[in-house]
């Protein structure tokens, strides 16, 4: 029963927090609509008394009596009708606030956690649960008004049959509470079998997304892969429909079972009921007015009966969502100080650090040391560390081992949004934004979203100028056609240079560059990194590049070798090493003279 309570103080406290106005409205519309039927029922025994009592004669007085009972019903029918059709719409209205206001917690809690969480596929499932579940929790808020609403018309209807016996009323309402037991019992294990098969079903909507996305729809066709796709959507479909089904059955046949004592113990109530009257210790107004007592009350509590299961359901959802909002980011903001400076030093002093215990180390007591106005190259094969160290940097992780220091201090005693606003990026698995050609290259800086030079800039530095001037609706066209038929499609190569766009859109201290031109055609490729040469000639670089010929420039390059830090220095002095890099690079340009 507490943890019932809590439930509905919660659902009442997401109710009134999302729109007060609603709530208060919503609050006096249900105190009317559950005074109008007890007064509807009153009114009736009154007229039906009065037609069985003498009412038949023609005379004005009676005459004008019956006019007034009629008026009265006519009356309370329309205020019904009245309060029924503007409950609804206050109810619309309210349900899209909270609906809204749900959905907004969920995205942003998990624009706040740490990048970590999207690692770990436990956490899709509970993000996947919390985003299903967001107008569930709007359903079961709106459930504990109306539980609260049917239970006080409950307690109602009981206290006026109470007067007639006071025996059949509480079996009466005894009789319903095993059906709601095993109704609640149901929606336990429903609940409880769908959580537990959250992975699986995140599968089916991974085969779905597949056939319906443009991503894939190429492959779908040349390959046909449709009665594959289909084949596992439907597999894992029978899987978890035959389980679901198992359960359902077995709740249903004691449902069969239990649903018909309330309606027993009705049928008992009625008859007694019509006996009095046959005695006649009870007019026929008395048996219409307690016929509809017990029909508001049977009614009621099927409703409070109903809305208590779906809370009972909501209950698990909802702890799960709030689950979902309390988890705490390991980057905490703990820290106090500001990076504000645009001169300052970096150094990774003995960092170690891997995704997960279980997992193989990434980096491994690694130290190096650089200055904000210096350009820096990261220098390796696949899998050595390198975007590790771009992460680390970003503080999207911190190390297991060893320390970040900026200038002189360890990172994480700064904000990570001050230390963030020092740098901007473009990372090799960059991101696609469909939306207009202004938006997208705004993003890294949503403030100046209106200053559309800036923009016009970032595009020409990017060389995106090439393609985007000739749209016919230029910064406001939409990329891709996915939300907008005049949208335009951009090849691998637009959409990368988008992204550096988005980069270059940002004015920050330090501009880091991973994998920046794998998307595009060496003239292109160029010409980008002529910009980047331009864009931060006054100012510092982080470049990862497989392209040796790209970064040669660099005032310090660090090669990394399976995890660690096996030479470092500049073009020059590491050709003279004739190491780990000077192999690379001479590797490189022998199939570049090959070419020739």
């Amino acid at each position: 029963m507490r943890e019932f309570l809590q439930v509905i103080n919660y659902c009442i406290g997401i109710l009134w927090k999302t729109s007060r106005k609603y709530f208060i409205i919503r609050i006096i519309l249900n105190i009317v609509s559950l005074a109008a039927p007890f007064a509807v029922i009153t009114i009736t025994r009154s007229l039906i008394n009065f037609l069985a009592g003498g009412g038949r004669s023609a005379s004005g007085g009676a005459v004008q009596t019956f006019l007034i009972f009629s008026l009265l019903l006519l009356g309370l029918n329309i205020l019904s009708k009245g309060i029924e059709t503007v409950s609804a719409y206050y109810a619309g209205l309210h349900r899209d606030t909270v609906d809204t206001a749900t959905k907004q917690l969920i995205m942003e809690k998990a624009a706040r956690l740490d990048l970590s969480f999207f690692d770990s596929a436990a956490f899709y499932n509970e993000v996947s649960d919390a985003d299903s579940n967001s107008p569930l929790i709007t359903f079961s808020a709106f459930q504990a008004m109306d539980f609260i609403r049917y239970f006080v018309q409950f307690v109602i209807a009981f206290g006026y049959l109470f007067q007639f016996s006071v025996i059949l009323p509480a079996i009466f309402a005894v009789s319903a509470i095993p059906s709601t037991v095993a109704q609640i019992k149901q929606v336990e294990a429903i609940y409880g079998f769908q959580r537990e098969y959250l992975g699986e079903q995140r599968k089916m909507q991974y085969a779905s997304d597949i056939l319906l996305s443009r991503e894939f729809a190429k492959d779908v066709r040349i390959y046909n892969i449709y009665p594959f796709i289909s084949g596992k959507f439907r597999n894992i479909w029978k899987m978890l429909f035959s389980k679901k089904k198992k359960i359902s059955l077995r709740y249903t046949r004691i449902l069969l079972a239990l649903s018909t004592l309330p309606e027993i113990v009705a049928a008992v109530f009625l008859f007694l009921l019509g006996l009095s009257v046959v005695w006649g210790t009870r007019t026929i107004g008395d048996y219409s007015f307690l016929q509809g007592i017990m029909t508001q009350m049977l009614g009621s509590m099927y409703m409070v009966i109903s809305s208590y299961t779906q809370l009972a359901d909501g209950k698990m959802r909802i702890q799960n969502y709030r689950k979902f909002l309390g988890f705490e980011s390991r980057i905490c903001e703990d820290g106090v100080l500001e990076l504000t400076e645009p001169a300052f030093t970096v150094e990774f002093k003995n960092v170690s650090f891997r995704y997960s215990d279980n997992l193989p180390w990434v980096l491994k007591n690694v130290s190096f040391s650089f200055t904000s106005r210096q350009k820096i190259a990261l220098v390796g094969a696949n899998g050595s560390g390198k975007t590790t160290i771009v992460k680390l940097l970003l503080r999207f992780y911190d190390p297991v081992e060893g320390q970040i220091l900026m200038d002189g201090k360890d990172i994480r005693e700064y904000t990570p949004d001050s230390v963030r606003r020092r740098f901007s990026t473009v990372f090799q698995d960059y991101s696609n934004y469909a939306f207009t050609v202004k938006e997208s290259v705004s993003l890294s800086d949503a403030g100046k979203a209106n200053e559309e030079a800036l923009v016009l800039d970032a595009l020409k530095r990017s060389g995106a100028d090439s393609f985007t001037s000739r749209f016919p609706q230029g910064l406001e066209t939409y990329l891709t056609r996915r939300y907008d038929e005049s949208g335009q499609e951009l090849s691998g190569g637009q959409w990368q240079k988008m992204a550096i766009a988005r980069a270059f859109f940002r004015k920050a201290d330090i501009y880091i560059l991973d994998e920046p031109s794998a998307a595009l055609d060496a003239k292109s490729e160029d010409e980008v990194f002529r910009m980047f040469q331009t864009m931060y000639a006054e100012g510092g670089a982080v470049l990862i590049s497989h392209r040796l010929s790209n970064i040669h420039l660099s005032d310090v390059i660090f090669v990394l070798d399976n995890g660690a830090l096996a030479e470092m220095g500049n073009h020059e002095a590491l050709m003279k090493e004739d190491g780990v890099y000077a192999q690379m690079y001479k590797l490189q340009a022998e199939k570049y003279k090959g070419v020739q």
